[in-house]
């Protein structure tokens, strides 16, 4: 029979677990059965507690030593997965810097995947970046940084400090670059053709360039969009590097 302190170990695993899968993208869709989600953090946790039950550092005794415990266990599990999905959601916010140029951020509409207001195109490559993310093992680098992070930053052992959150606006400026990294091609095109727009409409004021601007913009816009799908392999495969390095610089800093 467990006693008391492998119990309460067990349940601040899983409480690091859970927070970590339910602010991580693979929980990030609506339709996912809530018993599933439960289910799913609780096998993780049993997976994990026996190889990190030997190192488990004396946990605080008391209701309120355990209630800091659990707090701490998850904002920790919160902040590594808010991690994650930010990085992922380099695609999303590529598709949205796409979208505004071609014209499709005026046919925004309610996600009901995600909860929110969403284009076309951001939805379309976030759910390519989460294929390839599955196909690429990077689920397993999830898992294997969340085992990992027992070791790192035992467990009640976390601290909240200002390294944390300059961590984590490094890591949303570097996905911010990288999301204008990915969507300058089509932006430079755009360019070119609102040139190539004000020019005509100079030469030939009766040509209603507002209402032929847009089927030119968006077929140009998906004709070089096509040309670049080919490429993003190679940006997807930098985001699973990604999501590794900044996953282990924030547990660096919560130590």
């Amino acid at each position: 029979m467990p006693d008391a302190g492998e119990i309460t170990a067990f349940s601040l695993v899983l409480l690091r677990a859970a927070a970590f899968l339910v602010s991580g993208p693979l929980y990030a869709f609506r339709g996912v059965p809530v018993l599933l989600k439960a289910g799913f953090s609780l096998v993780l946790a049993l997976t994990i507690f026996p190889v990190i039950a030997t190192g488990t550092p004396p946990l605080p005794g008391g209701a309120w030593g355990y209630g800091l415990a659990a707090v701490s266990e998850a904002g920790t599990g919160l902040l590594l997965g808010l991690a994650v999905s930010m990085v992922l959601n380099i695609a999303r916010m590529a598709g949205r810097f796409i979208d505004f140029q071609i014209g499709y951020a005026m046919s925004s509409t309610f996600d009901p995947m995600s909860g929110g207001q969403g284009t076309l195109l951001s939805r379309y490559l976030y759910m390519l970046a989460l294929v390839f993310f599955l196909i690429m093992d990077g689920h397993h680098v999830m898992l294997t940084a969340l085992a990992g992070s027992y070791a790192l930053v035992p467990l009640g052992t976390a601290a909240f400090n200002g390294g944390a959150a300059l961590t984590l606006l490094k890591i949303f400026c570097g996905t911010f670059t990288l999301a204008l990294q990915v969507s300058a091609p089509i932006l430079a095109v755009m360019v070119i053709i609102d040139l190539a727009l004000g020019f005509l409409a100079r030469t030939t004021p009766q040509i209603n360039v507002f209402l032929t601007g847009f089927p030119v913009k968006i077929m140009f816009g998906l004709i070089t969009l096509s040309f670049l799908i080919p490429l993003l392999g190679v940006v997807f495969r930098s985001m699973i590097d990604m999501v590794q390095r900044d996953l282990y610089l924030l547990m660096r800093v919560l130590v």
